[in-house]
């Protein structure tokens, strides 16, 4: 070919439309292509020229910045210019240096240099924020790190683990102020269901184990759609809270999350957990701010219970077993309950006996939350958390626990939750600028 492709940006006057001036941004050799490596650019090579472009809209964009006041904030004298000094900022895939204008004033020599932070709070860009928060909730900060150079085809410092863990924590802090806020839906619900649960997370403090984090989500029954096997919840509220405030933090993020669901003085919730006492207390906050409440213990974490010793027994002992954990799904209760002491007396075992007490103990401590759960299955009504995805799986294991040596403090794993709850909720694309600013806001 006798001809090549240049990529020009040209400086046009708005009124005649005549061409001021141009600058070559790159040019291009055409070749015929001999693999698909050769259609089109490489990626190092898009983000090559999108830099250059880049470059070209900022050094415009640098000469129209000036200081807030065009006099000396002391003296009152007229500000002169002083030449100009380069200031960073730092995009989605590249970094630049705008030329901003400094100032002098000439009567108490003052000078006043204006650098993109000290204009704007920040020298990042909030869609850099955005990227690195999603990154950060959802990998490991060193591979997040990786990540952010794979998809920039460079290493840059602002995209360093040290630096997406300082986003995502600020972030994280500015988006439990936002969570927190009692936002009215405009559709009132006639019943929530609120499926509240924890989970353990290592901690980094070298004289302690784990510590547990508290997740719930909220959503309307109509909401639960079946697609194929599972099912799905395709309008939900997902809130986390990793916080050791006596469960402050958690109780007003669910009540938050109701509210935004539509809970009103008239709606039924209904609140499903595993039976752990803390579970219970912090959907206890609901109480007064619906029409109705009731707590089911979640038929998936007894039937959890009982599986394993029912598959470990034989014959009669095995019928026992599970006549009583059939007994406890028709809603007898009390029945069960004998049942169970009953067959305690008689074993010899003491493994299984201290099984059988195990489900005992944990039986008579929700005894007020066992419902009949045949009965509610015959209704449509639910029973259990197994109808979707595990809440603490998605929201606390997946992104805490994977890595075995993953540690962290409580203050750290509660800003990640509160960016991956967003994002569970499906409201990350609405709420992650006000979210950004705020932290922009807050740093500065």
């Amino acid at each position: 070919m006798d001809y090549k492709l240049r990529i020009v940006i040209e400086k046009v006057d708005l009124k005649t439309n005549k061409v001021i001036s141009k600058n070559k941004v790159e040019d291009f050799e055409i070749e015929k292509p001999t693999s698909i490596l050769d259609l089109g650019l490489r990626h190092k090579a898009q983000i090559q020229l999108l830099r250059k472009i880049q470059q070209h809209v900022l050094d415009a964009q640098s000469l129209l910045i000036s200081p807030e006041s065009e006099t000396c904030p002391k003296c009152g004298t007229r500000l002169t210019k002083n030449g100009y000094k380069q200031s960073n900022f730092h995009a989605v895939f590249s970094d630049h240096k705008l030329k901003m204008q400094r100032h002098v004033c000439p009567n108490c020599r003052e000078n006043y240099v204006p650098s993109i932070k000290s204009l704007f709070g920040t020298s990042i860009h909030p869609d850099l924020y955005k990227l690195q928060c999603e990154l950060g909730s959802a990998f490991s900060f060193f591979k997040s790190e990786c990540q952010l150079a794979n998809l920039c085809q460079e290493k840059r410092e602002i995209n360093n683990h040290e630096r997406v863990k300082k986003t995502v924590n600020a972030v994280g802090k500015a988006l439990f102020d936002i969570m927190t806020k009692n936002e009215v839906s405009p559709q009132s619900a006639q019943s929530l269901i609120v499926q509240v649960d924890g989970g353990h997370i290592k901690d980094k403090a070298h004289d302690k184990r784990s510590f547990e984090a508290l997740s719930a989500k909220i959503y309307r029954p109509e909401s639960v759609i079946r697609k194929g096997n599972r099912s799905i919840i395709k309008d939900r509220t997902c809130v986390a809270s990793a916080k050791n405030d006596r469960l402050k933090s958690i109780k007003q993020l669910i009540k938050s999350a109701a509210t935004r669901q539509g809970m009103s003085k008239k709606t039924k919730v209904t609140v499903i957990a595993d039976g752990a006492k803390n579970c219970w207390q912090a959907s206890s906050i609901l109480h007064n701010q619906c029409g109705e409440i009731e707590y089911i213990l979640d038929w998936f974490h007894i039937a959890k219970l009982f599986q394993p010793l029912i598959n470990s027994l034989e014959g009669e002992n095995r019928d026992k077993i599970e006549s009583i954990k059939w007994t406890l799904w028709q809603g007898k209760k009390t029945e069960a309950i004998i049942k169970l002491k009953e067959i305690i007396s008689q074993f010899f075992e003491d493994n299984i006996i201290s099984k059988l007490k195990i489900i005992l103990t944990y039986l008579n401590q929700n005894i007020d939350q066992l419902c009949h759960y045949a009965e509610r299955k015959e209704k449509g009504l639910l029973f259990t958390s197994h109808v979707a995805e595990s809440t603490v799986e998605h929201l606390i294991n997946e992104r805490h626990k994977r890595k075995q040596k993953m540690q962290w403090t409580r203050e750290s794993a509660h800003h990640v939750l509160q960016i991956r709850a967003s994002i569970a909720s499906y409201d990350w694309s609405t709420v992650w600028g006000t979210a950004v600013q705020a932290a922009i806001k807050n740093a500065a």
